[in-house]
C-alpha cells in the first residue's frame, strides 16, 4: 500500500502465502545462510572484512570529508590556497627577508605582444622570463621574436616588499589579483635563500639567489602543479572506476602477481594520495579492528568542536561497528582482509555486524543459523549480543541447531517431526523448560538427555602413513609445522578465526593440488615452507560451502546426472514415442526442446522494478512448470516430468524402482541425509551445509577412486544434531573404501 500504482501492479503477481492470516509483523531485517557463504574466486573484484561490516563506506564518507590530500611525486600537504593562508606563510619567514610576490601567464594562450600591451595597461612594470628580469618600459622588440618561437612561462611582478615590516592590506590587494589574473596561481620569490628548502624550489633572477614558493587557490600540488579533483566517496571504492587502479582494474593483481602499480592496495594513485593523522584509507584497512578502534578514539578526541560537529554521525558508525566486531571477538581481524581469507565464522560474524549495528528499534531480525561457523566457546559471544539487542525492544526469529542458543530462547518452536514433505507441522511452541518435558519433541529429548555423544563410528586404527606441512604462516598461522594422518577421519577444530581455513583451505589444499599436478609449489600463494608425504595419495578434493552454481538452470536430478536418465526413461514412453518427442524434449535447457518458450524452462520471471529489487514470479504460460503442454501430457507411472522434478529423493527412490542406476544416485543424496531435496530445486537456493552435501553425494560412489583425500569445512552445518549420523556413516563408508578425510568442525558430538 505505500507503493505507487506502477508498482503495484507487478505486486498483485505474486502469489499470497498459504496462509489465512498474518498479524503484527514489525518492520524485518534478514540475515540468509547464503549471505555469509564463503565464495572462491580467481584475482575478482572480492569483497573484503570492511565492506561486509559496513566500517568501509563510513571510511570512504570521512575520507572524503575530512582527509587531507598529499601529492604522491612531492610528498607535500595539497589544499587550496587563501590569501589569508599564503599572508600567514609570509610571518613565518625570518625578518628581514626581500620578496617579490608573482603570478605566471603562458604566452601560448595569447601572443606575447598582445601580453606585454595587457600588462602595460593594468599599470604593471616588470617581469621575469628565462631567469632574467625585465622593465615593461624597456625596449622589447628583440625579446618579442624570441617568445614567438615556443611557449613560455612569464612571471609578472606584481609588488617588490621586505618581511621587516608587512603591510596586510598591500599584500592581501596583491595576492588577491594574482590569483584572479591566473586562474588561481600565485608565487612568491624570497630573495635570499632559505636554509629549509623542503618546501620551495631554488631559483635564480640573474644573478641573485631565490627560493620560489608556489600557492594555488586550486587543488593542486604547490611544486609540481599536478591537479587533484576534490575526494568524493566513490574515490575510494576500488569497485567504482573513479577509485580503482588503471592497471590491475580494483582487482589488486596483474596477471597472478601483485599489481606493481598499487602494490595490491586496488585503488590509484589520487585515492591513495589522501591521509588522516599521516595515514591513507589502505593503511588504514591494515589496521587491526583493536587497533583501528584507538586510532579512531585518538582521531575523535583531537578534533576542534566545529570540525568534530559535521563528522559526527560518520565517526558514531564507525565507533559502533568497530566495538561491535571487538565485541564479538573480531578485534584480531584487518578491514582489508578479503572475503575468502576469513573462515565461515569469521564471515557470519562479520555479517552480523552489518546488520546488528543499525540499533534500530521495535524491529523484526529473522537470522539464519547465526552460529554457523562458530566455535562453542564463540557463541556465547554472539548471544550476548543479540540480547542486547532483544533488550532494544527488538523481536528476534532465530533458525538454529545449536543447543547453547535453543537454551537461551525465551520461546521455542520445532518443526517436524521429519525433513521435507513429511515435516512442516508443528511438534512443539513454548518455553525451554516446556520443551525438555515434551514426549513429541527430538529437541527435547536431546537436550535432556546426558551429555554423550550419540553418534557411533568404527574405532580407529593407529596412522601408519601422514602428511606433513613445514612453517605454514598464512593469515593468523604462527609458522606452524602440522602433522595430518591419512586413511582416518581427522578434526581440525579451534575458536573461530583461529586459522584452520587459512591450514586447511588456503595452504594444504594448494599445497597438495601443486604437488599432484607436477606443479612447482613454490609458485603457489600459500606461505609455507614444504609438504611431504603427498606421494601417498592420488587425489585431493577440497568440499566448501561454495554455492555449486548461480545458474537456476542447475538443480540435484542435473548435479548427480540423473536429469539424462529420467528424460531417456519418458523418451521411452509410447505417449513419446507416438509423438516422435526424443530425451532433448525433456530439456528445459534445450532451446529445440519441449522447454516454455516464455520463461525458456525456468518456470520463473523476473520483473526489473528499477528503483526497487527485481520480483521473480511464476511464469504465467508454464505456471512454473517448465515445460509446453504437448510435453506435460507425456507421463511414467501416471507422473509427468515436471511432477516428477517436484518429488523428494525419498519419494523417488521407490518410484524409480527397477531402474538400478538412477536409484543408487538417488541413495547417496539419501545417505548424506538429502532425502527430502527435491529433484527440481534450483542449487542457488541451497544453503551451505546442503551445497557441501549435495557434493559428498557425488563422491560417496568412489570405488574406482584410489586413495583421495576429502577436505572438508563444517559438514555438518545446517544438521540437526540427531541428523548428523547420516553424515558419519558416509565418512565411515569412506574410510573403509580406503580414503582419508580431513574435517575443519565445531560441532563437539563429531569431535568426540
Amino acid at each position: 500500500e505505500t507503493l505507487s500504482p506502477s508498482a503495484r501492479q507487478y505486486l498483485n503477481q505474486l502469489p499470497k502465502p498459504d496462509a489465512d492470516q498474518i498479524t503484527q509483523i514489525p518492520p524485518a531485517i534478514a540475515l540468509r545462510q547464503n549471505a555469509s557463504q564463503r565464495q572462491f574466486h580467481s584475482r575478482v573484484l572480492e569483497s573484503t572484512a570492511g565492506i561486509e561490516s559496513g566500517i568501509q563506506h563510513y571510511l570512504r564518507l570521512l575520507f572524503a570529508a575530512s582527509g587531507q590530500i598529499f601529492c604522491p611525486d612531492c610528498n607535500v600537504p595539497v589544499a587550496p590556497q587563501s590569501p589569508d593562508t599564503v599572508l600567514a606563510f609570509i610571518r613565518s619567514l625570518a625578518t628581514g627577508l626581500r620578496y617579490q610576490i608573482c603570478y605566471p601567464v603562458m604566452t601560448g594562450e595569447q601572443s606575447p605582444s598582445e601580453i606585454i600591451q595587457e600588462l602595460k595597461q593594468q599599470g604593471l612594470n616588470r617581469f621575469i622570463l628565462n631567469h632574467e628580469e625585465y622593465q615593461l618600459s624597456d625596449d622589447l622588440t628583440s625579446l618579442l621574436p624570441q617568445l614567438e618561437t615556443e611557449e613560455r612561462e612569464i612571471l609578472v611582478v606584481l609588488d617588490r616588499l621586505t618581511t621587516k615590516s608587512i603591510d596586510e592590506q598591500r599584500i592581501r590587494e596583491s595576492l588577491e589579483f594574482a590569483f584572479t589574473e591566473s586562474s588561481g596561481l600565485a608565487m612568491l620569490l624570497v630573495m635570499k635563500p632559505l636554509t629549509d628548502q623542503t618546501t620551495g624550489s631554488p631559483f635564480q633572477i640573474g644573478q641573485q639567489q631565490a627560493s620560489r614558493f608556489d600557492f594555488s587557490a586550486n587543488l593542486s600540488c604547490p611544486q609540481c602543479q599536478r591537479e587533484f579533483a576534490q575526494p568524493e566517496p566513490q574515490l575510494f571504492n576500488f569497485f567504482s572506476p573513479s577509485g580503482a587502479c588503471t592497471n590491475c582494474g580494483g582487482s589488486g593483481f596483474s596477471s597472478a602477481e601483485i599489481c606493481p602499480q598499487c602494490q595490491g592496495s586496488r585503488l590509484n594513485s589520487s585515492a591513495l594520495a589522501v591521509r588522516i593523522k599521516g595515514l591513507n584509507i589502505e593503511q588504514l584497512g591494515q589496521l587491526s579492528i583493536q587497533q583501528l578502534h584507538v586510532w579512531q578514539q585518538e582521531y575523535a578526541e583531537g578534533l576542534t568542536e566545529t570540525e568534530a560537529k559535521p563528522l559526527a554521525p560518520v565517526l558514531r558508525e564507525i565507533r559502533e561497528r568497530l566495538a561491535l566486531m571487538n565485541e564479538l571477538g573480531l578485534g584480531y581481524l584487518t578491514l582489508n582482509r578479503t572475503r575468502s581469507t576469513l573462515s565461515s565464522g569469521e564471515i557470519q560474524r562479520t555479517a552480523l555486524t552489518s546488520i546488528l549495528s543499525s540499533n534500530l528499534v521495535n524491529t523484526l531480525y529473522v537470522l539464519d543459523e547465526p552460529s554457523s561457523g562458530l566455535h562453542p566457546a564463540d557463541s556465547h559471544r554472539v548471544i550476548s549480543v543479540l540480547q542486547k539487542l532483544r533488550q532494544l525492544n527488538n523481536t528476534l526469529l532465530i533458525v538454529e541447531h545449536d543447543p547453547a542458543f535453543i537454551r537461551t530462547a525465551e520461546h521455542i518452536i520445532e518443526l517436524g517431526p521429519e525433513a521435507g514433505k513429511a515435516g512442516g507441522e508443528v511438534v512443539f511452541s513454548g518455553t525451554l523448560e516446556e520443551l525438555i518435558t515434551s514426549n513429541r519433541s527430538p529437541t527435547g529429548q536431546l537436550l535432556n538427555a546426558a551429555e554423550t555423544s550419540p553418534l557411533k563410528s568404527e574405532p580407529d586404527q593407529p596412522a601408519s602413513e601422514w602428511i606433513t606441512l613445514t612453517k605454514a604462516s598464512r593469515n593468523n598461522l604462527q609458522n606452524i609445522t602440522v602433522r595430518f594422518p591419512l586413511r582416518q577421519l581427522c578434526v581440525v577444530t579451534g575458536i573461530s578465526g583461529s586459522g584452520k581455513s587459512s591450514l586447511i583451505e588456503q595452504t594444504l589444499f594448494p599445497m597438495l593440488a601443486a604437488q599432484l599436478t607436477d606443479t612447482d609449489s613454490s609458485q603457489t600463494d600459500t606461505d609455507c615452507q614444504s609438504i611431504t608425504g603427498a606421494e601417498q595419495i592420488d587425489e585431493v578434493i577440497l568440499l566448501d560451502h561454495s554455492l555449486t552454481g548461480q545458474n537456476p538452470r542447475s538443480i540435484p536430478a542435473t548435479y548427480l546426472n540423473l536429469f539424462d536418465e529420467i528424460r531417456s526413461i519418458f523418451a521411452q514412453t509410447p505417449d513419446a514415442k507416438l509423438r516422435n518427442l526424443s530425451a532433448g524434449h525433456f530439456s528445459f535447457n534445450s532451446k529445440s526442446g519441449g522447454r516454455c518458450p516464455v520463461c525458456k524452462g525456468t518456470g520463473k520471471i523476473e520483473i526489473d522494478l528499477q528503483f526497487l529489487a527485481d520480483l521473480t514470479i511464476d511464469c504465467q504460460e508454464c505456471h512454473g512448470k517448465r515445460y509446453q503442454r504437448e510435453v506435460l501430457e507425456i507421463k511414467y507411472r501416471k507422473l509427468n516430468i515436471a511432477d516428477v522434478l517436484e518429488l523428494t529423493v525419498d519419494e523417488a527412490f521407490p518410484f524409480f524402482r527397477g531402474q538400478p542406476a538412477l536409484q543408487k544416485k538417488l541413495k547417496q543424496l539419501k545417505d548424506v541425509g538429502l532425502g527430502y531435496l527435491p529433484l527440481g530445486q534450483p542449487l542457488p537456493t541451497l544453503s551451505g551445509g546442503e551445497c557441501q552435501r549435495l557434493k559428498l553425494a557425488a563422491y560417496l560412489n568412489t570405488s574406482s577412486r584410489n586413495k583421495t583425500l576429502f577436505l572438508m569445512n563444517e559438514p555438518t552445518r545446517g544438521l540437526h544434531p540427531l541428523d548428523i549420523q547420516f553424515v558419519l556413516n558416509c565418512f565411515q563408508y569412506l574410510l573403509t573404501a580406503g580414503h582419508s578425510i580431513i574435517l575443519i568442525e565445531h560441532n563437539l558430538d563429531l569431535i568426540r
